[in-house]
């Protein structure tokens, strides 16, 4: 075991140990750790967990003795570190505020993406509520989410739930893991958005995110799943937007929907096409303006069918977002617009 104080080789060393992805033990405790260097006029701020928490103790460096003040969820000193390491272990010690008790730190690198995967694979919903679509059972899930982070002026507004499909066929169960890992990793996204706003805008801003799962059709051979997300995390704008998948109920796989129109309407359907024009005057009944008509585009690799409709993701500019409302059209007059490969799955949503 490494020793519980540092020799004057190890301290000297702890001047440079400013960055890196650790896990090992804090006393006989199990811990993750990340360390990022300063960064202009921003302090080397690090965070760290005990066990699988979901929420993050905050580091932020002294410049003048490289130990680490130890900060919890409202910014109140909860201890310090003293640390060293080089490209493959951390050693160190923690001691509490008032300098009582200390506790010897040892762990061992580990990616920058293994952070939280202790949390991940410990993470389990909080309630399950019963649903159904078109005859088909499925449970919307809550996610566990950590508290709000920081002092009186921030906050922590989430959301986060997912959806398990009812059913045992192994084409459902590896949809329900793909489902379940995309749902974790939100959670596993929010608390990284609270540590990306921390370091860069201050313990006093606010940073929130959310994310939604929602079952939007589901047939013999299709399920289709919308999934919305939204937030803000200190960078130059706060993001929102859904995205909507559809999954092959033979497999579980994601259906290659970019194989249902013509190759060469991947990127961009023209305008003056005969499907263009229809999602042009579509897109003019929804009461849309002018301006937003000569904006928007509709690529054939984004679209999701739902019952007797194919929908269209409608693109624009970001400066141009709130022009970004899809188009649905009836699958009978898309239909001679679609490939063998289409017509084959939309027969099962007419």
């Amino acid at each position: 075991m490494l020793a519980a104080a540092l020799s004057p080789l190890a301290a000297n060393a702890a001047g440079t140990c400013d960055k890196g992805t650790w896990r090992g033990t804090l006393g006989t405790t199990p811990v993750s750790m990340e360390l990022n260097p300063a960064d202009n006029e921003r302090p080397a701020i690090g965070r760290y967990y005990y066990r699988n928490s979901l929420g993050d103790l905050t580091l932020v460096r002294d410049p003048k003795t490289g130990d680490w003040q130890e900060l919890d969820a409202r910014e109140k000193p909860t201890g310090r570190l003293k640390l060293a390491c080089d490209a493959d272990t951390l050693s160190g010690e923690w001691r509490s505020v008032d300098g009582s008790k200390t506790l010897p730190i040892a762990a061992v690198a580990i990616k920058e993406r293994d952070y939280n995967a202790t949390r991940k694979a410990a993470l389990k919903p909080t309630s399950a509520k019963a649903a159904q679509i078109g005859g088909h059972r499925f449970e919307v899930l809550t996610l566990p989410m950590p508290g709000s982070t920081g002092t009186a002026g921030a906050k922590s507004d989430t959301m986060q739930s997912g959806v398990r499909l009812v059913g045992t066929t192994p084409a459902l169960s590896t949809l329900n893991a793909t489902l379940w890992d995309k749902a974790a990793d939100a959670v596993l996204d929010h608390i990284d958005c609270l540590a990306q706003g921390r370091r860069e805008r201050g313990p006093e801003a606010g940073y929130e995110s959310s994310q939604t799962q929602k079952v939007v059709a589901w047939n013999a051979a299709f399920v289709v799943i919308d999934t919305w997300n939204e937030g803000y995390c200190g960078g130059a704008h706060p993001w929102h937007g859904n995205s909507v998948t559809t999954y092959r109920l033979d497999t579980g796989a994601e259906a290659d929907v970019a194989s249902w129109l013509r190759s060469d309407w991947r990127n961009e359907i023209p305008k003056d096409s005969r499907l263009g024009k229809l999602l042009v005057k579509a897109y003019a009944d929804n009461g849309e303006e002018a301006e937003c008509r000569d904006e928007v585009r509709w690529m054939g690799s984004s679209i999701h069918p739902e019952a007797k409709q194919l929908v269209f993701h409608t693109q624009a500019s970001y400066a141009m977002t709130p022009c970004a409302e899809d188009v649905s059209l009836p699958i009978d007059a898309v239909w001679p617009h679609l490939t063998p490969a289409g017509q084959q799955a939309l027969k099962t949503f007419r």
